[in-house]
């Protein structure tokens, strides 16, 4: 099959599109005929080696989180997929490896997708959608009336987290820039703050969450921003986290580290606002796979509106 494989850390330029074997799946796996992946902040950092002390990689290797496609083939201890099927995923083997014609992942962490749902846009719900819906429903647990902070509120997490903010009833204040003043104004937020004019931490209003999407800012320079219960969420990588959670002891508010889950159960409770016209899914740009480095050096200017795409 074809792949985007990366031989050693580096830039987007150490993606090759070469050959290599369709995985084997184990029992509880499934295989996916992959049309259409997506690109996350993780899939880039991992790239360029900044995960290295926690995430081992073996070279050569093939990354990718989240895949949209066709049950290719189902494991035998699987139950809920067959053959054809149409569906989506976060990837859960080691670095996912869904820049690939196939990629295989458990059962547990596939959902199926509408006829009418095409694989540009399955692709980019997974893992932006599900990390928005764990880290306001399982972390800050969200109510109706909370004042609730979204930094990086265009990007892919940050877009899913406003129209999530927006059905638990919060009132929500998004951090973006004018480059995507338009889309932001279209998912109504209530409050709109360009962070290019205006000092983000600087702001006179406190708030009882704190989500920084794109992690931009630190426990420590958000946390006069947090009420006394305050719950700040950010989705660095865990060692700095702990650090700020200790801090986070002797201070207002607390924060919190996100480690997503790939869980199916939340990817069909995504599909259900979406049905019910809750949620939109963005879409930035469309690459195909031999164009996956252009995708990657797009995606690390941290300009995007919504999500960027690759089709296979």
């Amino acid at each position: 099959m074809k792949a985007a494989v990366i031989y050693r850390y580096g830039g987007p330029e150490e993606f090759i599109i070469e050959e290599i074997p369709v995985p084997v799946i184990r029992p509880y796996e499934v295989l996916i005929r992959v049309k259409a992946a997506s690109v996350n902040p993780i899939d880039w950092k991992e790239r360029m080696g900044k995960h290295r002390m926690f995430l081992i990689a073996r070279f050569p290797l093939v990354s990718g989180y989240d895949v949209a496609g066709i049950i290719e083939e189902t494991g035998s201890s699987t139950s809920h997929f067959k053959q054809g099927d149409r569906v989506m995923a976060r990837c859960d083997r080691r670095f996912g490896k869904a820049y690939a014609e196939f990629a295989a992942t458990s059962e547990s962490s596939v959902a199926k997708i509408p006829q009418d749902m095409d694989f540009i846009q399955a692709a980019a719900i997974p893992m932006a959608a599900v990390t928005a819906l764990q880290a306001l429903r399982d972390k800050a647990r969200i109510q109706k009336g909370h004042k609730l902070l979204i930094i990086g509120a265009a990007g892919g997490v940050g877009h899913f987290a406003i129209q999530l903010g927006k059905i638990y009833g919060a009132e929500i204040t998004a951090v973006s820039s004018s480059r995507h003043s338009e889309m932001i104004k279209e998912l109504a937020p209530g409050n709109i703050i360009d962070y290019t004019t205006t000092n983000v931490l600087a702001l006179p209003e406190k708030y009882d969450v704190i989500f920084d999407a794109a992690g931009i800012y630190s426990y420590l320079s958000c946390r006069k921003l947090l009420k006394k219960k305050g719950v700040y969420i950010n989705t660095l990588p865990r060692p700095k986290m702990l650090i700020h959670k200790l801090i986070s002891f002797v201070s207002p508010g607390k924060a919190r580290t996100l480690l997503m889950k790939s869980k199916g159960s939340d990817l069909y409770e995504i599909l259900r606002y979406m049905a019910e016209g809750r949620i939109k899914v963005y879409i930035d740009s469309v690459f195909p796979l031999d164009r996956i480095a252009e995708a990657h050096r797009k995606a690390e200017q941290y300009h995007s509106g919504g999500k960027i795409v690759i089709e296979i």
